[in-house]
């Protein structure tokens, strides 16, 4: 009589052999998903400084010229542009960054500064306490 079925041996081969590649596969497959997350991330903080030049070249009077400092650095009053802010005013349409994944970013704001001829924005992060 013939039996048409699997042997212990064939089924825990199978067993060991699925386990391998998984640890194989496993690996990459999280630094993919972490790389996406990093770019994803990167992008929101990229929207987030076009929204601050944009805000820069709207309220100009609030911000001396780049032009007329000289080659130190040189920080503004009111340089701290906060991300919720930008929000509010119209400056950040993205409804992605609105979401509750980017939440924590609402706390942190885009540093304004400027040296010789052109002003420079710094995304600075301020953790994840606040209006989440």
């Amino acid at each position: 009589m013939k039996k048409n079925a699997f042997t212990l041996v064939e089924l825990l081969g199978t067993i060991i052999l699925l386990s391998i590649i998984a640890l194989i596969a496993l690996p990459a497959l999280i630094s993919s998903l972490n790389a996406s997350q990093s770019e994803i991330e990167d992008s929101y903080k990229s929207i987030a400084i076009t929204a601050a030049r944009n805000y820069v070249n709207d309220h100009i009077d609030e911000f001396p010229k780049a032009l007329e400092s000289d080659t130190e650095e040189k920080e503004y009053p009111n340089g701290n542009l906060e991300i919720q802010m930008l929000l509010d005013e119209g400056y950040i349409t993205d409804t992605s960054i609105n979401e509750e994944k980017t939440c924590e970013m609402m706390n942190d704001y885009i540093k304004v500064t400027s040296d010789y001829r052109k002003y420079n924005f710094t995304y600075q992060q301020q953790g994840d306490d606040g209006i989440c």
